[in-house]
């Protein structure tokens, strides 16, 4: 770790844990994260974006749940995005928030909601925080104009996570969702929006698809976590989206980047279920009349029969 760039840590939590507003259940700061990393123990991100996915993260002792804007592809079925409305986001916010008693929960600002103004940013960031009840947000881009946005969330007290290389809000600019940094120029660039980052206060910054050894040399000069997405596997952590890591797309529209890994195959192990529980209706397998049914007293339903013969 570089010590001149050691002076530029913030944290944003106390050393008492927060608790679940739901459950009273300790739940994850950014100091924990902070410890985590100074202890050099890989830190764990996961996106989800509903109530019954977040749980699931819950279960699975994920450090930060990540509500991404991804979720206007996965769960909205957009085709980008930059489609992604605010209020959409903050619906789904909602949800995670009530499904997760332990994670850190953090939550994108989509596209048209914080790039205005610093003023635009702090009142979407403060909104999805205090409605979302939510700790935390992340921004993409490190450029000049971007900076003194995350600069003023942080100076406030707002954790910022910060994103750099493969932006996906940016993909338009940068020609495409590929490679970054794989220049001396873009390279560069991303270093030192990750030098300048840390210097507006996040604390933490995710690498998405950038070379391995340019994400490597990043975090060893950087007094920050870094959180990679196919940039290889010497990040402080890691992060995925939820419906990569379980295969919930079908084969057909399933264009799996190179960097993601499926752990199981939930498309295909629901369609089948799905495909069974039609076959037992339809066959009367289904429901069984003492697995599945309730009994009714032989002399209430005797009853009930007199009564309702002279209903009409």
């Amino acid at each position: 770790m570089s010590s001149r760039v050691q002076i530029f840590r913030r944290t944003f939590s106390s050393s008492v844990s927060a608790k679940s507003s739901y459950t009273g259940t300790a739940r994850k700061t950014v100091a924990d994260i902070n410890r985590f990393y100074a202890s050099s123990k890989p830190i764990t991100v996961v996106t989800a974006h509903d109530f019954i996915t977040a749980k699931m993260v819950d279960h699975a002792g994920i450090d930060i749940c990540l509500i991404g804007d991804s979720l206007a592809n996965t769960t909205l079925g957009l085709d980008d995005t930059n489609e992604l409305e605010f209020q959409e986001m903050l619906y789904h916010v909602k949800s995670v928030q009530r499904g997760n008693d332990s994670s850190l929960i953090v939550a994108d600002l989509p596209f048209g909601s914080y790039e205005k103004s610093s003023e635009q940013a702090l009142d979407t960031a403060m909104t999805i925080i205090k409605h979302g009840k939510i700790q935390g947000v992340k921004v993409e881009g490190g450029d000049e104009f971007i900076l003194p946005t995350v600069n003023r969330l942080t100076t406030v007290g707002i954790p910022v996570m910060g994103h750099v290389g493969l932006t996906p809000q940016k993909h338009n600019a940068l020609g495409g969702y590929r490679l970054q940094g794989n220049s001396v120029e873009n390279a560069v660039s991303i270093y030192k929006q990750c030098l300048d980052l840390q210097r507006a206060g996040v604390f933490s910054i995710v690498l998405e698809c950038i070379p391995n050894k340019l994400a490597q040399y990043i975090t060893e000069n950087l007094s920050v976590p870094t959180i990679g997405i196919g940039a290889g596997p010497f990040t402080s952590g890691q992060v995925l989206v939820i419906s990569d890591i379980l295969g919930m797309k079908s084969n057909k529209e399933n264009h799996k980047p190179k960097f993601v890994r499926a752990y199981e195959d939930f498309y295909t192990k629901g369609v089948e279920a799905l495909t069974s529980y039609g076959e037992h209706v339809e066959n009367a397998q289904f429901p069984d009349v003492d697995e599945h049914g309730y009994k009714i007293k032989r002399d209430v339903f005797e009853e009930f029969k007199k009564q309702a013969h002279h209903i009409h």
